[in-house]
């Protein structure tokens, strides 16, 4: 894989595969993919249902193993069919889910929530400043932070939750239809406040979506293909 001549693609994808089942039940369901997203670039992940789009955005987060492949995060090894990412760099890699409600416990605060996050992945104990940091990039309301998921609305619970991938300090964002549980007007602007993100920090994404309109506003596109049946 090519770099800038200085330093490694955030995220090295080479001949990655994956199946569903075992043995003689396993069947494919990511073809052969390669690719590498820089520091600062959003890519736009895009096929039919059924491409692997999601399988593939699991295997990035370090949710799943490939059946093959390779995955380099930061130019270190990230995931291999026998093993997951280890616990000191998980995050590295941080998802902006699909559903940001769901995805918070439903009787802490945000602020608990992200703190928690901070504290498990991190051990930094200047937990308050990355807090805040963290919910100044995401555009999220301070005096938001101590509502409960119930307590905001979709749009904030996505800030609260791209907060909460922020203040761990991440290198690559994964996001697999993060706007599409928003109303048209919070989705759009959500995820303009994505983009402009990954332009500000120089944080690299990847980025599941089906709508063309926002793959189009991202640095490039990669477009799977189902695999074939064995």
């Amino acid at each position: 894989m090519s770099t800038d001549g200085h330093n490694p693609p955030v995220l090295e994808i080479s001949e990655l595969t994956a199946v569903h089942g075992h043995g003689k039940h396993a069947r494919p369901v990511l073809s052969p993919t390669s690719f590498t997203v820089m520091a600062g670039e959003s890519v736009a992940v895009v096929g039919r249902s059924g491409a692997g789009k999601s399988t593939l955005a699991d295997i990035a987060l370090g949710l799943r193993n490939p059946a093959g492949g390779h995955v380099l995060v930061a130019g270190k090894d990230w995931c291999l069919p026998t093993r997951r990412p280890p616990h000191g760099l998980r995050h590295l890699v941080q998802g902006v889910p699909q559903d940001p409600a769901a995805a918070f416990v439903p009787r802490w605060t945000l602020r608990r929530s992200i703190g928690q996050a901070v504290h498990r992945l991190t051990g930094d104990h200047e937990v308050e400043r990355r807090i805040r940091r963290a919910a100044e990039l995401a555009r999220l309301d301070h005096a938001l932070l101590d509502r409960r998921p119930g307590e905001v609305s979709g749009g904030q619970a996505q800030r609260a939750a791209l907060a909460r991938a922020l203040a761990v300090d991440p290198v690559l964002l994964v996001a697999d239809e993060p706007t599409s549980a928003l109303d048209a007007g919070t989705a759009a602007a959500v995820s303009g406040s994505l983009l402009s993100l990954v332009q500000e920090t120089g944080i690299a994404l990847l980025l599941v979506t089906h709508d063309p309109a926002l793959a189009a506003r991202c640095s490039r596109t990669i477009t799977l293909t189902a695999p074939a049946a064995a």
